[in-house]
């Protein structure tokens, strides 16, 4: 009987309906695109629009609030009595000082952005009662204009905005004058527009500002004209239904903004349609050489389920040697069938190498010498009749060693490890003839904070072992706190901003340089050394935290010696 094969079409044939597949999915790529583009524009425009909106509300808002604090000021304060002409200077200091704090607690809710000047038409006194935020240039010239306008009774009507131009610049300028006294507020037309500058408005966009009879007084930039306004989506926002004195019309350059991603679009299609017919090509030059020996390739692929069955790696082949790069393939897949099977024992290793570790490190919990001096100590207190004492150091050996029994597992809280730590002390202090003082500075909030058991009584017992203070009299401090930084390097380490650090430093003679030198540079004492206790932590820490951990240990310039552990701040 023979095999039925699954029906298969020539190359050639496969790459003809292609290409005639690729003329509709062009049309139908424009098409979209062109739909894209409008869906971006109404985007757009509706962005602006919400932005416009706020800004509006907000902005007459502040102008309201400022042509009532003129009109108010000018015709009900008080304080302009003291500018009358049968006051002397110092009454006018008095009253520009109170006029200039009435004008700061109003900049506090309207912005600094608008200028407040105050003139005294009889006795010609001009004062700037706002925080000047002009060039003294120009502060001079609209000075003299201000003055100009009000001798010429050109003054602005109350909460009447005007458009001025003062040493070229453009202002909106709002005053009232008033038996004599004229108040008036400028602020820049540059500074007005400048919340609108974060809206896209293209390359070419432009803003407009109109007053009610229909005249453009300010525009960032030339209105476009002609053929080119087509490409233009023009916006106008009337000042009929806001209190503002200006209409705005916006002017959002298309071309710039969505031109450029149609284009992109279509010159990306015409590029897949150009490889298309390039790689078709190749394909059907290359089928018999390339198609079907990758096929053989695939076909042999998938009995790669009989190495899961115990299969040789070495055995077995994907390719009969026709093409140097699928040899090439199927070298490099033995590779790494060989790396992964090494990779697994490596894995397999580090594991006995921990659990050994583990051994070893409950083993070295229990330290005869130390217990039965413990023992020693509180039998020779029994025997001089000292039975309070005796009590204290067996209720302290006997925490001591309850802890040391439950501490078979990979983290416990910081509160346990530092409870540990303060009844090794206590044993100490009953057990030594030396002083001792022991510091330790924690949060409560660092509590619950997950450390390695073990760890931190290991380098006190070090200092306790080794250190030999200058005046006989032992200091131990530690300290705990939490570090933020932001240097990439350290959050990279410890995948975070924050990270946990304790610190443990003593007053004795200070680390020998060559065990700096070496616990610094990540050598591993050897053993038998004086600190080979360290040499075990930073193992452990290794084991338990991979590369999220630093050790470092100093001789501070004060004396004594420094130890610096730096963890990942988790709780149990």
């Amino acid at each position: 009987m023979k095999n039925k094969n699954p029906r298969s079409y020539p190359v050639t044939q496969v790459l003809g309906n292609t290409i005639w597949l690729a003329v509709p999915v062009a049309l139908v790529f424009i098409v979209a695109s062109i739909i894209s583009l409008h869906a971006m524009r109404i985007e757009n425009n509706r962005a602006v629009e919400n932005t416009v909106g706020i800004y509006r509300n907000e902005l007459g808002h502040r102008m309201n609030a400022v042509s009532h604090f003129i009109s108010w000021t000018v015709m009900h304060d008080p304080i302009l009595n003291d500018f009358a002409q049968d006051k002397h200077m110092g009454d006018y200091v008095k009253a520009g000082d109170a006029l200039r704090s009435r004008v700061s607690d109003m900049q506090y809710s309207t912005g600094n952005e608008f200028s407040y000047f105050f003139y005294n038409n009889p006795t010609d006194l001009f004062i700037n009662v706002s925080p000047l935020v002009l060039e003294y240039s120009k502060y001079k010239k609209i000075r003299e204009n201000i003055i100009a306008d009000i001798r010429a009774g050109n003054v602005f009507e109350g909460s009447l905005w005007k458009y001025r131009i003062y040493d070229g610049d453009g202002y909106l300028c709002c005053g009232l004058s008033y038996n004599g006294y004229s108040l008036i507020s400028v602020i820049s037309v540059n500074d007005l527009i400048t919340p609108l500058s974060s809206m896209n408005l293209g390359k070419d966009g432009s803003i407009q500002l109109m007053d009610k009879d229909g005249t453009v007084f300010y525009e960032t930039s030339l209105a476009p004209e002609g053929i080119k306004k087509s490409f233009y989506n023009r916006l106008y926002f009337p000042c009929d239904d806001t209190s503002l004195p200006f209409s705005l019309i916006i002017y959002c350059d298309l071309l710039s903004i969505h031109g450029r991603i149609f284009f992109l679009q279509f010159t990306v299609l015409l590029i897949a349609l150009t490889l298309c017919f390039i790689l078709g090509s190749y394909v059907l030059l290359t089928y018999k050489k390339v198609i079907l020996p990758i096929k053989l390739f695939s076909d042999r692929l998938s009995s790669i389920d009989s190495l899961t069955e115990g299969g040789d790696p070495s055995t077995f082949e994907l390719t009969d040697g026709n093409i140097q790069e699928l040899n090439l393939i199927n070298e490099q897949f033995k590779n790494l069938i060989h790396e992964i099977t090494r990779l697994r024992i490596d894995i397999y290793e580090s594991e006995l190498e921990k659990d050994r570790f583990r051994i070893h490190f409950l083993k070295q919990q229990i330290k005869p010498h130390f217990y039965l001096n413990c023992l020693t100590t509180i039998d020779s207190m029994l025997a001089i009749g000292d039975s309070q004492a005796a009590g204290k150091m067996l209720q302290f050996t006997s925490r001591y060693l309850r802890y040391l029994f439950q501490a078979d597992k990979d983290f416990v809280a910081l509160q346990s490890e530092l409870s540990h730590i303060q009844d090794y002390m206590d044993i100490q202090k009953l057990r030594l003839a030396q002083e001792i003082d022991y510091i330790c500075t924690s949060d409560e909030t660092f509590s619950s904070v997950s450390i390695p058991p073990l760890l931190l009584i290991t380098f006190v017992e070090n200092i306790i072992k080794h250190a030999q203070p200058a005046d006989g009299h032992l200091r131990i401090e530690l300290r705990c706190s939490l570090e933020t930084d932001q240097d990439e390097a350290v959050k990279s380490r410890f995948n975070s901003d924050r990270h946990f650090r304790i610190s443990i430093s003593d007053n004795g003679q200070g680390f020998q340089e060559e065990v700096l030198q070496k616990i610094n540079s990540g050598v591993p004492l050897t053993s038998g050394s004086e600190h080979i206790g360290i040499t075990n932590c930073i193992r452990r820490m290794k084991l338990l935290y991979g590369d999220s951990f630093t050790v470092r240990l100093d001789n501070p310039v004060t004396g004594g010696a420094l130890v610096l552990l730096d963890i990942p701040y988790s709780f149990i």
